[in-house]
């Protein structure tokens, strides 16, 4: 969500100044623009309160930053035709003091009640967004994050939506230089001014826009995120502010054309916000319809006839929703975080509706006690450098606690390793109390309260080194090598080959290489099936073509390893109820996975290996994990599933199965999760699971006697 400033007097709401052209005569507010502010923050809001009603509300963003591109440019171009140059001191004085004060205490009010009612597994990704969040590079963050496998399961944070603060900042830094270097240019070349700035920015506009459609096909995740990738949505509203500049007025006047290109404008943007949804390509050319109406409806100018939808929304509510959309796009989104956490509990539908007040009551006090004083009052009482000074003495704060927060998830993180190291060995811990009928119910509480980092699958274990010959993806090393036989001679050569749910088998499977004095080579890539065909959704999101051919060459390049060093067995196991694959056939997905399994698996068998596809667990769907715990601690069999909900089917066992081979087993531990046809969050006092879909290295550490125990009956 971006703001900048209106032409306005002090009254006027959001987006900072006019002033950063001096002498300027104030106008009057345009309601068609704060019309647009109050239906993109209702999108966003709604969005995120209840993605359902409205899929495609996060275009709000996309109608902001249009706007933001007009205003600012408007502004800065007017101050370049009076003076001849922007002062820029003042300019980012002025931005700063617009918006920092709000940003700043949101964020730290954000991260002080995280601290307090948060688990300690979330301090330390809170703490260091809510730096990045400060320091206006969020996006970036993010963008690094969406492209992490490991990361893509970590739960929200409450200054994730300063994401669009961050491009917008961004765009500041850059888009005054652009301009004046753009008039200084035409002034000293004797070139129409308007035409020049219409060309150069018609240039960004196209190379950005070319390059958002690239990267969205590309790597769609990152290109949500990424300035230059957006570029070309303020470049937009940049061109409607240089078509302007052929008139002091505002831009055409009432007429039938300008009613018919507002009612077109809405429409699309409506459109896009009920018709998209977490599966259109987006941003990419899809973004180009709110786009194109946010333009239709500023270019259409503020008058229109009485059948526009500007006269329904020059209504009053929605003007005052415009005036505090900044504050209520700061405020909500921590609020539908930490209001569930503090209440121990999820959010009902009337709960929801007195959060959403809430949120519009607190934006309201935050837009004058906050926004209007900062922008109106603050570089006048203190002059720009001591107000410099104040903010970043703010900010100073703001990193000092964050750091401190981080240094405490870490000493509890610590405190919580050692505890679980102490009680490991006892004959009730985990997967232990299932088996043994002295341990009574296994189903009670946790012996620690919540899921501690440590317990991530994702790590290295101490045997294990990368290979010297890894396997590449995507330009980093997939192959590592353990050595579990130590001083003495390998009993065997096994591989563990898979996707995060094979990773996350590693404790288990680790606590078996070790008894068996094994050489284990294991190679794994998140969210890629092993199988030679095209993945082309998980988990419920597209696939980007170039994930889809990394995934392919991994595959093929593990295969090939296996079939030339034949090992004597190899460990496989995917997400494969999350994992489309698309051979072309368009049949349904057990028989594409089947065919797809056996054409790989064959070679493998041919080559005299033995295949174990350890056998998926069960998904969580979001309701038996450490968040539900979080809010149930005292009685964690609420955070339970039947397991015919939890259980879903596994396409590659059930592959495995239709092979009928003797050199193709498929260990199944279903019982381990689900015993007595339920599947729970707690076993032994053991957390099961670390996040939403990966099982704890704890758990799966207890399940070791198991899986040794299936694995000798799956050779018996």
């Amino acid at each position: 969500m971006t703001y900048t400033d209106t032409a306005a007097p002090p009254a006027q709401p959001l987006h900072g100044d006019p002033s950063t052209a001096p002498r300027a005569t104030k106008a009057a507010p345009r309601r068609d623009i704060q019309a647009l502010r109050a239906l993109a923050v209702s999108f966003v809001v709604v969005n995120h309160a209840a993605p359902d009603l409205l899929p495609g509300g996060y275009v709000g963003v996309d109608i902001f930053f249009v706007i933001s591109g007009f205003l600012i440019t408007k502004h800065l171009l007017g101050e370049l035709e009076r003076t001849g140059r922007i002062r820029f001191g003042s300019f980012y004085a002025r931005r700063a003091a617009r918006l920092l004060p709000a940003a700043l205490v949101v964020s730290l009010v954000s991260l002080v009640t995280a601290w307090i009612v948060l688990p300690f597994s979330r301090w330390a990704g809170l703490a260091q967004e809510t730096l990045a969040a400060n320091l206006y590079v969020e996006n970036w963050i993010l963008a690094l994050k969406s492209v992490d496998y490991s990361a893509q399961t970590e739960s929200a944070s409450t200054v994730q939506h300063y994401w669009s603060l961050s491009v917008e900042e961004q765009f500041y830094l850059v888009w005054p230089v652009l301009l004046v270097v753009t008039f200084t240019l035409a002034r000293r070349q004797r070139i129409r001014r308007r035409a020049l700035l219409a060309l150069v920015l018609g240039a960004a506009f196209i190379l950005s826009l070319l390059l958002c459609i690239y990267m969205t096909l590309a790597s769609r995740n990152a290109a949500y995120f990424v300035t230059p990738v957006r570029a070309w949505e303020f470049a937009a509203g940049s061109l409607i502010a240089v078509q302007a500049m052929r008139s002091r007025s505002a831009l055409p006047t009432r007429h039938s054309l300008a009613g018919i290109a507002q009612v077109l404008g809405y429409a699309l943007i409506l459109l896009s916000a009920v018709g998209f949804s977490e599966r259109t390509l987006f941003p990419g050319y899809f973004a180009l319809i709110p786009v194109v109406g946010t333009v239709l409806v500023i270019v259409s100018g503020p008058a229109s006839p009485y059948w526009s939808p500007n006269a329904l929304l020059a209504a009053r509510p929605v003007q005052l929703l415009g005036d505090i959309s900044y504050s209520l796009y700061l405020w909500h989104w921590p609020m539908l975080l930490l209001v569930p956490a503090a209440l121990g509990r999820e959010l009902r539908p009337i709960d929801m509706a007195f959060l959403l007040v809430g949120a519009l009551v607190l934006a309201f006090t935050s837009k004058k006690l906050i926004e209007d004083p900062g922008r109106t009052s603050l570089l006048r009482r203190y002059g720009v450098r001591r107000s410099l000074v104040l903010l970043l003495s703010v900010m100073l704060a703001m990193v000092l606690l964050a750091t401190a927060m981080m240094v405490a998830a870490g000493a509890a993180g610590n405190r919580q390793q050692a505890a679980l190291d102490a009680i490991s060995g006892g004959p009730c811990f985990g997967a232990k109390s299932l088996s043994n009928a002295e341990c009574g119910d296994p189903f009670g509480p946790p012996a620690l309260p919540q899921v501690g980092p440590d317990e991530a699958p994702w790590f290295t274990g101490e045997e294990c080194v990368e290979a010297s010959d890894p396997i590449m993806v995507s330009g980093g090393a997939r192959l590592s090598t353990c050595d579990f036989a130590g001083s003495d001679e390998a009993s065997g050569e096994a591989w563990l080959v898979g996707d995060s749910h094979a990773e996350h088998w590693k404790t288990a499977l680790y606590g078996l290489a070790r008894e068996s004095r094994w050489h284990l080579q294991e190679s794994l890539v998140g969210g890629c099936p092993y199988v030679g065909v095209r993945r082309t959704e998980f988990n419920g999101k597209q696939s980007a073509r170039s994930s889809q051919d990394a995934c392919l060459g991994w595959s093929q390049a593990v295969s090939d390893r296996i079939v030339a060093e034949k090992p004597d067995l190899v460990f496989v196991s995917a997400f494969g109820a999350r994992e489309v694959i698309d051979d072309g056939s368009g049949r349904d997905q057990a028989s594409q996975y089947r065919d797809a399994f056996a054409a790989r698996i064959s070679t493998w068998i041919d080559a005299g290996v033995r295949v174990y596809v350890l056998r998926d667990t069960p998904l969580t769907l979001d309701a038996i994990g450490p968040d539900c715990l979080a809010a149930h601690a005292s009685s964690p069999r609420t955070c339970s599933l039947p397991s015919e909900e939890a259980v879903a089917a596994d396409p590659l066992a059930e592959a495995a199965l239709a092979m009928d081979s003797p050199m193709v087993k498929v260990l199944d531990l279903q019982d381990q999760f689900c015993p007595g046809g339920r599947c729970y969050s707690v076993v032994g006092g053991v957390h099961v699971y670390f996040d939403s879909n990966h099982v704890t290295s704890t758990y799966m550490r207890s399940l070791t006697p198991v899986l040794a125990q299936r694995f000798d009956d799956a050779n018996g």
